[in-house]
């Protein structure tokens, strides 16, 4: 019975959904002329659980960078303002004022680790009661953990 119960804790103790820290690789890219990505920009999401943030790390921008910057702001941490019981899902959120009256100065990031996906909004400038009608990025995230 003992070596039943020790078996069950081990396995919800090594279970990825417990553990305090997770992490997905992420890439932003368009579909090209020639059908092939273009644009690439890889970028990582680490989750601290115990530390209540998120932190995105660029590691790869396009040489041709047309669009100018990431749009995802890099290097901040992102408090964590919600999460699910599972842990899977989390919601940061970070505030940042720029000189920049058209930048918006509250930037949210859905992350979902159970369905590798993540979903980046902003609100409160001047540019959110615009409509994008066709937006030619896509996403492709994949678990490290």
């Amino acid at each position: 019975m003992l070596r039943i119960l020790l078996g069950i804790t081990a396995l919800v103790v090594a279970t990825p959904s417990f553990a305090a820290t997770k992490a997905m690789e992420c890439e932003r890219y368009q579909i090209g002329a020639d059908n092939m990505k273009a644009e690439r920009s890889v970028y990582t999401i680490t989750a601290d659980l115990d530390a209540g943030n998120l932190k995105i790390d660029l590691s790869k921008e396009p040489p041709e960078n047309r669009t100018g910057k990431f749009p995802i702001p890099t290097g901040l941490d992102w408090k964590i303002v919600w999460r699910s019981q599972d842990s899977l899902r989390l919601v940061g959120r970070v505030t940042d004022y720029s000189d920049n009256p058209f930048d918006s100065p509250t930037m949210m990031l859905d992350v979902d680790f159970a369905n590798v996906r993540s979903k980046y909004t902003t609100a409160g400038g001047l540019i959110d009661f615009d409509t994008v009608v066709n937006d030619p990025w896509k996403y492709e995230c994949k678990r490290l953990d």
